[in-house]
């Protein structure tokens, strides 16, 4: 992967950060966020998060059509490109990470998605005990607030509000359409075990009825919250 050269200035400007802490957790993205909502669960523990982006206080952040705004934009976005690929005619490709708190989940257009159970299971397969998808399956739930309700693969009460997409798209539209026939559930293939590109999106927002949706990050889910 290739990454655009941090500038002696970006790091010389950073400020000296005094104190002890139980934990310091280096990152402050989708997952660094919610580890960080976790461990300061327990009063005793002083937790430290340090993120290389900015604050999320842009609006682009918070309205679900940011996205266009945010993604290539060195304010909000580290603009890393692949290498150069063969089967690409050896070109590279954009790779949009969130350069923010609450990291790429500030610049995803909304989109909530788990990953493949087979690429779990496989990753437990490779020696990474507690990574299969039997595994992680409980730690989704536990900070999804799902449409959906309660059930084998959703939660409800968790800090992440999940609903169906508002409206479709005609290329949307098209793919979904096998899915809509009798006897199918194109939401509940989306977001089990096995997740298939033509299924309905679900989006992250402020609240169940929100109108217009607010565009919520990990860190407006999980870290804001507890930094009051």
């Amino acid at each position: 992967m290739a990454q655009e050269q941090v500038t002696q200035e970006q790091v010389t400007r950073a400020e000296p950060i005094d104190g002890e802490y139980d934990y310091i957790i280096a990152g402050a993205g989708s997952a660094g966020c919610l580890l960080a909502n976790r461990l300061s669960a327990d009063p005793a523990k002083r937790v430290l998060i340090l993120e290389a982006g900015g604050n999320d206080n842009w609006i682009w952040f918070h309205i679900p059509v940011g996205y266009l705004f945010a993604i290539g934009n060195p304010r909000s976005d580290w603009c890393f490109k692949t290498e150069p690929e063969p089967g690409l005619n050896g070109r590279s490709l954009n790779y949009p990470r969130g350069r923010v708190i609450g990291g790429s989940s500030a610049i995803n257009a909304m989109v909530y998605m788990r990953g493949q159970a087979a690429d779990y299971d496989h990753w437990r397969q490779l020696g990474l005990n507690g990574w299969g998808w039997d595994d992680v399956l409980p730690y989704f739930k536990r900070h999804e607030n799902h449409f959906m309700g309660e059930s084998a693969v959703h939660a409800i009460g968790g800090e992440w509000t999940l609903k169906r997409r508002a409206c479709a798209g005609i290329c949307s539209t098209l793919f979904a359409t096998p899915l809509n026939r009798p006897g199918s559930n194109p939401s509940a293939i989306s977001t089990a075990a096995t997740t298939k590109a033509a299924a309905p999106f679900m989006s992250i927002s402020g609240s169940a009825g929100a109108c217009p949706p607010r565009a919520l990050s990990s860190n407006q889910c999980s870290t804001a919250p507890i930094c009051g």
